[in-house]
């Protein structure tokens, strides 16, 4: 028999060797066998060696580890401890681990590394088989685990919090409803608070930073942070991976609490808990509404509701007076108001839960912010974590799309001083609405269409119906009632598109600028009856809004037969020329 090389280096778990890939979009790779179609599982481990020492002659082994969970859990078999070492000491006292094969070999000695792996799954097959229950394959049946020309294929995780504002309040709630004590401590050394216990939130066994002098875990109240501030990608000197510590942390918290609410007999209540399978944490989570987070208690840590944000620089020595370095106004930052908008912290503060600053300079550092500039950090459009990124997400959702699909990412220089309105003290200022009220010379209720009077009726166009209905849409959104500023003219111009943004103009009609004909030459500006159809349909359907694109006769009534249904006469003709 070929002998394999397979090391799997310190397999944090079969339950845990995949990491927090929603939360940090890490690759999982997924295989079938050649004889069906590939399959993405999100629940598969590929064991693969770290270091191979010349070709495999056997392919690595693709190891689904939620369908072996639950095949020992239907046997009575729920311990981690079947399979993984759970617990080891290190040089800063024991540590919770899932640590597989059990078995300490040299992690070079491919061989050995082999043999581990072999004898932990083939000894536990054969004990299976021996009590008469379906198993796995045996030595000599390599290729049920080690398929050959298995197609792999490559796939990340949706990008979903995996910790959010409802998860965290459900932990919180569930602390002091079943008062875990000290003894559920789950990170060696931690000081324990005691007012923490007191109230029953526990927030030290998740948020804690080391002491400066003894350099043991302690809790400091408004320091509360993010995982991933400390515990990175990698080991780091005596900080764990980010990796290891979750896994270690939420698994064993999560049984441990399994294990003593069983003894209750509170099945019910042992239902509320976490998981401690893949998938539990890994697999497709719905993301909370805005409504659901408004009911949670809200986080404090020291946060101001409003601040001011900008960049303090001494001045330019090399002007005369001498300016600021930094010359756009502070920008009012409404830090409550935007907190359930985002699933979790972690959406916006995406590494740590500091200032923006202090990652982000004024000037690209490679080493700081992922050489992400200050500026860079709030403006760059296509970034979930930037600001304008972030609009523009929100400005592509069904009730704003019909104005924005046609700029898509687009970050209007007009747009600078609706942000930089200079600094407020913590007062924040209150966006007007837009009047409803038009005036008829600017805004006719209604305009009649006869770009197409030969085949079809002229077409009444509820004008004065559509722009009310934009200006509910408007003020009814913080966002964009925020960017309209009250200007009626701004919804304007998102069907008179290169009208320049002044009240006193009334805008022309489409006419003026899109000829009946086609001009080959303008390839830019279609002719008039592909200027509406165009602008009319994209709208409707960036919108779900009625009558749909083929609904000819919902807007064009048939010749003879009046007007249509859907519409009412009157109204001034909006196709003859200035």
């Amino acid at each position: 028999m070929q002998r394999i090389h397979i090391t799997t280096s310190s397999l944090i778990a079969s339950l845990c060797s995949i990491f927090l890939v929603g939360f940090l979009g890490l690759d999982v790779a997924c295989g079938t066998t050649t004889d069906r179609p590939p399959v993405l599982e999100k629940s598969l481990i590929l064991l693969l060696p770290q270091n191979p020492l010349g070709t495999l002659q056997r392919p690595q082994v693709v190891f689904n580890h939620d369908l072996h969970t639950s095949t020992l859990r239907e046997y009575g078999q729920t311990e981690c401890t079947a399979c993984h070492i759970t617990e080891e000491t290190t040089s800063s006292g024991k540590v919770g681990v899932f640590r597989f094969p059990k078995t300490a070999v040299d992690p070079a000695n491919t061989t050995a590394f082999m043999k581990a792996n072999h004898n932990e799954c083939v000894s536990c097959h054969r004990k299976m088989r021996a009590e008469g229950r379906k198993s796995g394959p045996d030595i000599g049946m390599c290729g049920k685990c080690h398929v050959k020309t298995s197609p792999l294929q490559k796939t990340q995780w949706a990008w979903q919090p995996i910790f959010n504002y409802v998860a965290h309040a459900k932990h919180v709630s569930n602390m002091q409803t079943y008062k875990i004590g000290p003894e559920f401590s789950i990170v060696h050394g931690l000081n324990v608070d005691p007012a923490s216990v007191a109230e029953g939130k526990r927030c030290e066994l998740c948020h804690h930073v080391a002491d400066e002098k003894t350099k043991k875990p302690v809790y400091k109240k408004d320091c509360e942070n993010a995982c991933g501030a400390c515990h990175k990608a990698q080991d780091e000197k005596n900080v764990r991976s980010l990796k290891k510590v979750v896994h270690s942390a939420c698994i064993t918290c999560h049984m441990k609490t399994h294990e003593a609410i069983k003894k209750t007999g509170d099945i019910r209540s042992q239902r509320k808990w976490g998981p401690y399978d893949c998938k539990g944490c890994h697999g497709e989570h719905k993301a909370p509404t805005r409504e659901e987070i408004q009911q949670l208690p809200r986080l404090v840590r020291g946060q101001k509701d409003v601040m001011d944000l900008s960049f303090s620089l001494p001045q330019d020595p090399l002007q005369t007076p001498p300016l600021p370095l930094v010359r756009m106004k502070a920008v009012p930052f409404n830090h409550k108001l935007h907190e359930p908008r985002a699933e979790f912290c972690s959406t916006c503060h995406h590494h740590s839960l500091e200032k923006c600053v202090n990652c982000h300079p004024l000037g690209a550092d490679a080493k700081k912010g992922g050489g992400v500039s200050y500026e860079r950090a709030y403006h760059t459009a296509t970034a979930r974590e930037a600001c304008a990124g972030c609009h523009n997400t929100e400005k592509q959702k069904v009730t704003c799309a019909g104005c924005h699909s046609r700029r898509e990412n687009e970050l209007p220089q007009s747009s600078c001083q609706t942000c930089h309105k200079g600094p407020v003290n913590g007062n924040w200022p209150e966006s007007a609405a837009i009047s409803d009220v038009l005036d008829p010379q600017k805004a006719p209720e209604k305009i009649k269409i006869r770009t197409l009077q030969k085949e079809f009726e002229p077409v009444d166009f509820q004008h004065g119906k559509i722009i009310k209905r934009l200006i509910a849409i408007s003020n009814q959104n913080p966002l964009s009632k925020w960017f309209h500023s009250g200007n009626q003219q701004t919804l304007c111009e998102s069907c008179h598109h290169h009208t320049p943004p002044n009240a006193e103009n009334i805008a022309p009609k489409c006419v003026s600028c899109h000829g009946k004909s086609f001009d080959p030459a303008t390839l830019g500006r279609p002719g008039t009856l592909a200027a509406y159809h165009r602008q009319c349909m994209e709208c409707h359907e960036n919108m779900k809004q009625k009558p749909l694109s083929l609904e000819c006769t919902k807007c064009h009534a048939e010749k003879g037969k009046g007007t249509a249904t859907a519409l009412t006469t009157g109204g001034i003709d909006h196709t003859k020329r200035p």
